[in-house]
């Protein structure tokens, strides 16, 4: 392992505060676009007020919209499964193949278990399984991002592509989901 490099504490420093502008500046903007348009409404003959308009509610789904969402999406869910089985075998073959670093067997463990808490969020349709998978994915991902050296931050980045499979698979039905 590589040691700290103070130099690059700069680096870092200028990315979030890059990110945090960035952030800061959306937000703004958010808020200038819906002032305009309060705005535009006021001046319109018959406003009532935002306490008095009613919020926009989703309608829930019904059991059928549900299942045919479930069976539409519920591919990207066993896909994200099958990619941290493939972390698994890349992390095991990283360990035995140089100096078997612990790091890569905790990967290979975790990744393992991601894999079987997707294929249980499959079977069972329950918002438990979900946390349960996002928390053993974010094990090997915070373990990496704490480890100096390249291999294991673009590996912290490769694991983070299987929750953007599940966020796609999950947003529309996630209300339909059981506790």
């Amino acid at each position: 392992m590589t040691t700290f490099n103070p130099e690059e504490l700069k680096y870092y420093a200028l990315i979030f505060v890059v990110i945090l502008l960035v952030i800061v500046l959306y937000r703004k903007a958010i808020k200038k676009v819906n002032t305009r348009q309060e705005g535009k409404l006021k001046a319109q003959p018959g406003y009532k007020g935002a306490a008095a308009r009613a919020p926009l509610e989703k309608p829930a789904l019904t059991e059928e919209q549900f299942a045919r969402i479930w069976k539409n999406l519920s591919y990207l869910i066993l896909m994200a499964g099958l990619g941290n089985l493939y972390m698994a075998y890349t992390a095991v073959r990283s360990a035995t193949q140089t100096t078997g670093l612990w790091v890569w067997w905790i990967d290979a463990v975790f990744s393992t278990l991601a894999a079987a808490a997707a294929w249980m969020m499959w079977r069972k349709k329950e918002k438990l399984w979900v946390f349960i998978y996002f928390i053993l994915l974010l094990v090997p991902i915070f373990l990496f991002m704490s480890i100096k050296g390249t291999p294991f931050k673009i590996s912290a980045l490769i694991h983070l592509f299987p929750l953007v499979l599940l966020y796609f698979a999950l947003k529309p039905i996630w209300a339909g989901m059981k506790q």
